[in-house]
């Protein structure tokens, strides 16, 4: 094979690393992205005109307490914790860590390819 083609065949999977690399990182952000809006965004209740503070900041409800009879606050707070959705933030942050491991470990591989060619380009001209 000739070494210019050899060197072309190098170069494209340096680039087909990092742009892998680069999409994989992407999505892990966007996913860490709305699970934080998940969490640190107010949210809705059905049938209801009042919003619920955001999860991270939100007042709890002792859930271990004995009153059976809840003031309007109350009973509010306790159906924005049901109405929380849970599964999505968690799922989001659970697909986003091995995303976010593979596409820096393809987009560092990726790097040092490129690298490396370049750096072996720089002294075939030094050599001469």
């Amino acid at each position: 094979m000739h070494p210019a083609a050899v060197e072309r065949d190098f170069h494209a999977q340096s680039n087909r690393l990092l742009g892998f690399g680069w999409v994989l990182l992407v999505l892990a952000v966007l996913a860490w992205g709305w699970a934080a809006w998940q969490v640190f965004v107010p949210h809705g209740v059905d049938r209801s005109s009042r919003t619920c503070a955001p999860p991270a900041f939100a007042d709890r409800p002792d859930p271990y307490s004995n009153r059976s009879v809840l003031n309007g606050d109350e009973r509010h707070e306790r159906n924005c914790a049901a109405a929380r959705d849970w599964t999505t933030p968690v799922a989001l942050l659970v697909f986003s860590a091995p995303a976010f491991a593979a596409g820096s470990s393809l987009f560092t591989a990726g790097w040092l390819m490129e690298r490396t060619r370049r750096l072996t380009v720089q002294l075939e001209q030094a050599t001469g």
